[in-house]
């Protein structure tokens, strides 16, 4: 683990790219969102990778721009609902940098998700169409079962609701300073991964 950079994982809608650019501010640390990377390196927006080169494509492309952050020091990454429910791409985050899973109920994710005006393409169905109320929560369901196992392998864990943004990134900060005081504390951080001191502290 390392405290140079810090990987947001969690569900589509936990907050990620909103919670993300306030955490680097605070920890003085740049932001960086993967989905925007990719789609920067791709020359086309997430949905229509999706929809022209399919989500096993696409996903070497987010694997690729994952790994490209490890040549960046002091930076938070928004990564993808997905990007860290693949073995390789966690084992990897969890050697280079601090994972941060933001954990939210499906219920509170199946309201925000409902809200949202993003393309989500994981909830669309063949045809490029919104699901009905009752394929959407089954849809959302399945996937939250199937990465759930990969998102709790996480650092740390901190549980977000619906309220305002500023306590879940004070709780995120709290977490992150107790886990970086127990590395330095057992010794095992090199001097070159000696932890920066947040802004304003």
């Amino acid at each position: 683990m390392s405290p140079q950079r810090v990987f947001l994982t969690g569900f589509m809608g936990s907050g990620k790219s909103t919670l993300g650019p306030i955490l680097a501010n605070v920890l003085g640390y740049r932001f960086a969102d993967l989905d925007a990377r990719v789609a920067e390196a791709a020359g086309a927006p997430v949905a229509r990778l999706f929809a022209e080169r399919g989500e096993a494509a696409f996903r070497v492309l987010e694997a690729d721009a994952l790994r490209a952050t490890g040549r960046e020091k002091g930076l938070v990454v928004a990564t993808g609902g997905g990007a860290l429910a693949r073995e390789p791409s966690l084992a990897w985050a969890l050697t280079c940098g601090t994972v941060v899973y933001l954990r939210a109920s499906p219920d509170a994710l199946a309201l925000r998700l409902q809200r949202s005006r993003t393309v989500r393409p994981l909830l669309l169905d063949a045809g490029g169409a919104r699901l009905s109320e009752d394929a959407f929560r089954a849809r959302l369901d399945a996937l939250l079962d199937a990465r759930r196992p990969f998102y709790t392998q996480a650092h740390v864990t901190v549980d977000v609701g619906t309220g305002p943004v500023g306590p879940t990134v004070d709780a995120v900060v709290r977490a992150l300073r107790q886990t970086w005081a127990r590395l330095e504390g057992r010794g095992t951080m090199s001097e070159k991964n000696r932890v920066p001191r947040p802004s304003g502290s």
